[in-house]
């Protein structure tokens, strides 16, 4: 009998650990970058199941020495990017980086990126927890119109809409 108490004990220090944040992410890609860049654009969606925000800490990636998210803002007529200070995951919400708005930039690239490699990143958040990242890299070329956002992106996708 004792022996039942004690494992209902040791359970029962793990029901915190249970209610945490769980951080999925999907749709992640990334754009190929134009030859001669040494940075490419990411997009994912992450998705935070538990009841509290859940901020990011830190993105790292074999394939780039500096990953970070950026925003995108219309300033004067004319699109700006900036590093995000802080990115959080809202509670039962979700976190979009896509195309034409906040993305993730992976500046300093280490190699080549071509359409069917795959980026590996590990995301980790305020709760001490991380995802491990599983981005194919896309050639979007053929459905641009020749012009590039988020540094790697198409211009004409995104006006207007």
């Amino acid at each position: 009998m004792k022996m039942k108490a004690l494992l209902l004990a040791v359970l029962l220090l793990f029901i915190p650990s249970l209610a945490a944040a769980e951080i999925s992410v999907e749709d992640a890609w990334v754009r190929m970058p134009p030859p001669v860049a040494d940075t490419a654009a990411g997009y994912l969606t992450l998705k935070n199941s538990g009841e509290k925000d859940v901020e990011v800490v830190a993105v790292e990636s074999s394939a780039a020495a500096k990953p970070e998210f950026h925003s995108m803002s219309m300033h004067d007529g004319m699109m700006h990017m900036m590093k995000m200070d802080k990115v959080v995951v809202p509670a039962h919400g979700e976190l979009r980086f896509e195309t034409g708005g906040n993305h993730l930039m992976l500046t300093e690239l280490t190699g080549t990126l071509n359409a069917g490699d795959h980026v590996m990143m590990t995301i980790t958040f305020s709760d001490g927890s991380s995802v491990m990242v599983h981005a194919e890299v896309r050639d979007m070329r053929s459905q641009d119109s020749g012009g590039y956002d988020d540094h790697g992106g198409s211009h004409g996708e995104h006006h207007g809409h």
